[in-house]
């Protein structure tokens, strides 16, 4: 899914329930910034292995991201 179509297709309450279930505060962000707008990053990972070294990973407790810019801030 493309950040454009996530604006169309998520709804906030949606977005809300994800984060909740993996157990993210957010703090804010726009719907372009959900989780599901994202590619997989075992897929990207797996695609440039020979490009890079992963060190570390990290699970996300709490987000702040840009809002989708459909409003002022």
């Amino acid at each position: 899914m493309s950040r454009t179509q996530a604006i169309k297709t998520i709804t906030p309450n949606q977005m809300q329930t994800i984060l909740k279930d993996q157990g993210v505060t957010l703090i804010g962000a726009g719907l372009d910034k959900a989780p599901m707008a994202y590619k997989d990053i075992h897929q990207v990972m797996a695609a440039q292995q020979e490009l890079v070294e992963v060190v570390a990973k990290f699970t996300p407790k709490m987000v702040r991201m840009a809002d989708d810019g459909s409003r002022e801030d």
